[in-house]
């Protein structure tokens, strides 16, 4: 395979011949002419994604904001004011409250016992 690739690189043969011969596209040996190794490339992405899309970021905002209450056992001005100054400015009462009764951490009296 070795000199496969070599052959692929040499730049004395026409990239049509050694595409036809290959059973290639003229664009790939075009794209193997600027290689410095005839090495395999890794297919992993020069830069990876490491942002959060919103639908991950809303889920984690969710899971802080969740555990916060259920570990510090504090009220719902105070947990809204932690989740819009740490998570989302944006973050409405009634929007928390709402995500705080559906994952069972609504009622404070509940989660002292």
């Amino acid at each position: 395979m070795q000199p496969k690739k070599l052959y692929l690189i040499d730049l004395a043969a026409p990239a049509p011949v050694r595409a036809e011969r290959f059973g290639l596209t003229e664009q790939t040996i075009y794209e193997c002419r600027n290689r410095d190794s005839v090495d395999d490339r890794s297919h992993t992405p020069h830069r990876l994604q490491t942002m959060l899309t919103p639908a991950q970021g809303s889920i984690v905002e969710k899971n802080v904001a969740v555990t916060l209450r259920k570990t510090l056992l504090v009220s719902l001005d105070d947990l809204l004011s932690v989740v819009r100054e740490f998570l989302n400015p944006h973050a409405s009462r009634s929007g928390l409250d709402r995500c705080l009764r559906r994952h069972g951490a609504g009622e404070l009296r509940l989660n002292i016992c």
